[in-house]
């Protein structure tokens, strides 16, 4: 489409102005450490970044970000726990 652009790293179309770089730890971690699909609670997985993360982890709002912009979206249940859900 004209006017979008393209993401240097995953290569997703965006609107101009909506891309920012993906946090390379995350992408680390979600393609070399994290095997899992269907729905895992928010919590839980951000709990497995944080040990694989080392000194520099970014926020669990950033994470949740970076997995949303790589596919991983962050759903909400009837009860409000938040899952991420993988395919």
């Amino acid at each position: 489409m004209p006017g979008e652009v393209e993401c240097p790293q995953c290569h997703h179309t965006f609107e101009p102005g909506a891309v920012r770089p993906v946090d390379p730890g995350v992408i680390r971690w979600l393609t070399e450490e994290l095997t899992w699909s269907g729905q895992e609670p928010t919590e839980r997985t951000y709990a497995s970044y944080l040990y694989s993360a080392g000194d520099t982890p970014v926020s669990r709002q950033r994470v949740v970000q970076d997995l949303a912009h790589l596919g991983v979206p962050e759903i909400r249940d009837a009860d409000g726990t938040c899952f991420l859900v993988r395919k």
